[in-house]
């Protein structure tokens, strides 16, 4: 008979060893992104920004602040008007367009003959795309065959981009007032010319009826989108010169700290709490309380800021209701786990008893959290804090279950009840 080797099954300590270390690798791997980031590629050109802000002055650029946290930067210019316009309504066109780029921290004054912009720090490149396109006169002439200009953007009500049935071309619908319409049919025209500033943007733009189509390839969508943004916004009717430009100062920086402190100060307090009243079982928690930051934070800065473009002071209040919301859920575990524990049963039955104790509660208080978050939403002046919020809110949610997780790890490990709290 062959010899038959007895292997011995792998024990539930083993195995409870092994999750914790991987759980726990992967959360150091996890923590070192969020705070250091990570070079994608050899030369350093694709980055992963980190996430997770240390100290105010090393705040990470993937939370971008507004002009009262961060600072920013201006420009004044002089301006001549054309014949029949106003400097209030210049700055009007450029604050409209500023807001249409989603730059709603912004302030566009005017004084005597000079117009001030002041916008939020961003990179440079950002920086520059936007005031180019706040700052373009913004001037459209239709030509005809022989290059005369027949329309101008002043002829033209609104316009909106679409794509052909085929999906491979984009088309500018512009409607054109009933004046402009009799202009053509008096010229006898079918088709015309789009000129931009003096420079053409497209050729054999279509008439029909009250309406100019003009097609772009689709790999030229910025210039299509770009002229529908353009004619909405209107043209600036004046000459604009740089006079002077300069840096602002954050009026509200120490914000930073103290939101930071504060962030420091109750993940503190909540993992000396947890540690000393659940000893591993508040190790779970205040694990689970991290988590939930890095995971916020990263929601944060991957979907909230490409929607808002920059954190306000209520924004860093929101993120600390956040935080508030993660160590609740933690501390309100541990205390029903704890009081299980105090009845006498097991570390494995307490948590499974505590765990669905506190599990009404809980998720109660994440519903009406959620709530409060959605109602922020709906309004402008706090849709910002709404979108935070509500990333922190998901983020608690989801790592509700790593609670669990690092619970059953721990109960693998040791089934000795007085590490998990007080016992009779």
């Amino acid at each position: 008979m062959a010899n038959q080797k007895n292997r011995k099954p792998v024990t539930s300590r083993t195995k409870g060893l092994i999750c914790l270390v991987v759980l726990c690798a992967l959360t150091v791997f996890v923590s070192c992104l969020g705070i250091g980031g990570m070079k994608l590629d050899n030369e350093g050109v694709n980055v992963l920004l980190p996430w997770v802000p240390v100290s105010s002055a090393n705040w990470p650029a993937s939370l971008p602040l507004n002009r009262a946290l961060g600072g920013g930067s201006y420009v004044e210019y002089t301006a001549v008007l054309d014949e029949g316009a106003t400097l209030d309504n210049v700055a009007k066109v450029i604050s409209e367009r500023l807001a249409g780029v989603a730059e709603e921290d912004h302030s566009v004054t005017v004084k005597g003959d000079t117009v001030r912009v002041e916008l939020r720090n961003m990179d440079s490149d950002r920086l520059s795309g936007v005031r180019s396109l706040a700052l373009m006169n913004g001037h459209y002439e239709f030509r005809d065959t022989e290059g005369n200009a027949v329309l101008t953007e002043k002829d033209v009500q609104r316009a909106v981009l679409t794509m052909n049935d085929s999906q491979t071309t984009y088309l500018v619908n512009a409607t054109i007032t009933d004046e402009a319409v009799q202009k053509l049919e008096e010229a006898g025209l079918s088709y015309v010319s789009v000129y931009l500033d003096g420079n053409q943007v497209t050729s054999m733009a279509t008439i029909s009826g009250n309406e100019i189509r003009m097609s772009f390839l689709t790999s030229n969508f910025n210039t299509a989108s770009n002229v529908v943004f353009l004619l909405t916004t209107g043209a600036i009717d004046a000459t604009l010169t740089l006079k002077e430009s300069g840096t602002l100062t954050a009026t509200a920086g120490g914000a930073k700290t103290v939101v930071l402190l504060v962030a420091a100060a109750l993940l503190v307090l909540a993992c000396l709490y947890l540690i000393l009243t659940g000893k591993l079982t508040g190790l779970a928690g205040i694990w689970t309380v991290w988590c939930a930051t890095l995971l916020g934070l990263f929601f944060v800065a991957t979907v909230v800021v490409p929607t808002i473009n920059a954190l306000s002071v209520g924004c860093l209040l929101a993120m600390l209701l956040g935080i508030l919301l993660a160590v609740y859920t933690a501390v309100t575990r541990a205390d029903a786990i704890g009081a299980q524990t105090k009845e006498g049963f097991g570390p494995k039955q307490a948590s499974k008893l505590g765990f669905r104790a506190s599990a009404k509660q809980i998720w109660l208080v994440h519903g009406c959290a959620l709530v409060i978050s959605l109602i922020l939403m709906i309004f402008a002046f706090s849709r910002a804090i709404g979108y935070t919020l509500a990333a922190f809110v998901t983020a608690s949610a989801i790592t509700v279950v790593l609670m669990r997780a690092f619970q059953a790890c721990f109960t693998a490990i040791s089934g000795k009840a007085s590490l998990f709290g007080k016992t009779k």
